[in-house]
């Protein structure tokens, strides 16, 4: 099933909002068609995402999840930005497939009770060993993790990067799309 047309044209009006706005760091364009396969191919139905800004990439996320009848939570503290997401995700009509939450993601994360099958990082990069670690045991057997700017802020996820490439559990690669994304397997 292809994205409707004012989903796309949405989608449009906000990659110009993030680049016209500072504090607004959406992913590209083709990391979010990127994103939208997996998520289709791999049949994910519960998605968590941490960092939702104007909800660019929730949107990416959200139309692939919907059509396998899953969900997407995302985790934003900025209360400005939890404002402008939630009226994107109305916009959109995915605000019943998408369930957003205004708080810091160390202390959400371990308050969620459902198994996640895909996760993708993008907040604060220094804490992405955080974020995992909190999410790593409500993840299924064969869930994926993406983390964004794996080649832009390196130095600053060298932690997480280190951690996921060197953990047996594990199956990590570097995808120079975009900023870089680490695409990682939960093996077990």
């Amino acid at each position: 099933m292809e994205m409707n047309e004012s989903t796309r044209r949405l989608l449009q009006e906000l990659e110009v909002f993030g680049q016209k706005n500072s504090g607004y760091f959406n992913i590209p364009p083709e990391t979010g068609e990127f994103f939208y396969m997996l998520i289709l191919i791999s049949k994910a139905k519960n998605i968590l995402e941490v960092g939702t800004s104007n909800g660019y990439s929730t949107i990416w996320l959200g139309e692939a999840v919907k059509q396998n009848k899953g969900k997407i939570t995302t985790i934003e503290i900025a209360d400005h930005k939890v404002k402008i997401a939630t009226e994107n995700f109305k916009r959109a009509k995915l605000d019943k497939t998408i369930k957003i939450i205004n708080g810091d993601a160390l202390k959400e994360i371990p308050k969620l009770k459902e198994k996640l099958d895909f996760l993708f990082l993008d907040a604060v990069k220094e804490d992405y060993i955080n974020y995992f670690k909190l999410a790593y045991p409500k993840l299924t057997k064969n869930a994926i993790i993406v983390a964004d700017n794996a080649i832009m802020f390196e130095k600053y996820m060298r932690d997480y990067l280190n951690y996921v490439r060197n953990n047996k559990n594990l199956r990590s690669v570097l995808i120079p799309i975009g900023s870089g994304v680490e695409f990682s397997l939960k093996l077990k």
